[in-house]
């Protein structure tokens, strides 16, 4: 007779690890978006405070988190990495009230040696790329087109003091 174990987690995270603001549900509404290790949690500011609107299960742990608003975009976009390097771009449907994926991708690198002190994602304020320090010495950038689309991402390396 075998024994097995069935381990699961019996909560949810409670720990915010990233949070940003914007309007991304639409563009009168202000939200305030809260990462909490592998959910994100959606919550729009009324006059009487933080109302929940959705909280979604993400499958891994998250990396970054950032909104931003392509050009001729009437609403902000939210952009996920995750630390085993796959990538997410969010959108929210008023019609439908459900999240919408504009990209995915995996951003992994056959070389290279993970960064020590943990990824770092930002997004040009213009929308023109997305910058990714991954890993020690690289620098992935995945370029915007003039239509707001990802294009094919490249590395750039550099000697890091």
């Amino acid at each position: 007779m075998s024994v097995w174990n069935y381990v699961v987690t019996a909560h949810k995270p409670t720990n915010v690890t990233h949070s940003c603001v914007g309007n991304f549900t639409s563009p009168q509404e202000l939200n305030l978006i809260i990462a909490k290790c592998t959910r994100i949690e959606i919550h729009l500011l009324t006059p009487h405070g933080l109302q929940p609107m959705l909280d979604v299960p993400i499958y891994g742990r998250i990396a970054t988190l950032e909104l931003f608003r392509p050009h001729g975009e009437p609403q902000d976009f939210l952009f996920i990495a995750t630390e085993r390097y796959k990538f997410c771009v969010l959108q929210w449907d008023a019609e439908t009230s459900e999240l919408i994926t504009r990209a995915m991708g995996d951003v992994s690198d056959r070389i290279g040696r993970p960064t020590d002190n943990g990824q770092i994602g930002i997004i040009d304020p213009d929308c023109r790329l997305i910058g990714l320090h991954l890993y020690d010495g690289l620098f992935k950038v995945i370029p915007f087109d003039n239509k707001g689309q990802l294009k094919e991402a490249f590395n750039i390396r550099y000697q890091e003091m």
